[in-house]
């Protein structure tokens, strides 16, 4: 009888070991990677994933926030454009297709795409008088 239980108690150890062994948890593929961000303390970051580079400008009288900023040939770029100054302001390159206005104290949001033709790309605010005034930055697609 001994025998028997003692023959029992490995057996359900073992099932047990084996059933513990075959178990994966999933909960590490189903959290969402979230977007690289580049702000004004850093301009060179890029996205690693499949997600957007999130690129956050502040605007205001008369310039970004950001000097230089560096993206991959076609990377998805999510813009977050906020306006702390008293006039409207925006982001634009009429060769890229990017402009975005941002009226005062608002914040607006631009998905778009980087060309595939590497080089720099200067971005003003083309509102009247305010490149003149310093407000651009380049856009260097590598």
């Amino acid at each position: 009888m001994k025998k028997r239980i003692a023959i029992l108690s490995t057996c359900l150890v073992i099932a047990g070991i084996t059933s513990a062994c075959g178990t994966q948890s999933t909960s590490s593929s189903s959290q969402a990677t979230s977007p690289t961000t580049q702000t004004a303390t850093s301009n060179s970051q890029t996205s690693t994933s499949d997600q957007p580079t999130e690129i956050k400008i502040d605007m205001n009288e008369f310039s970004y926030s950001m000097g230089d900023i560096k993206v991959k040939a076609g990377e998805k770029i999510h813009f977050v454009l906020t306006n702390s100054g008293k006039v409207e302001h925006d982001i634009n390159n009429d060769e890229l297709k990017l402009d975005k206005d941002v009226q005062p104290g608002k914040t607006e949001t631009l998905d778009w795409t980087a060309p595939s033709k590497t080089g720099t790309y200067q971005i003003i605010c083309d509102k009247p008088g305010h490149k003149e005034k310093g407000m651009t930055l380049n856009l260097i697609v590598e």
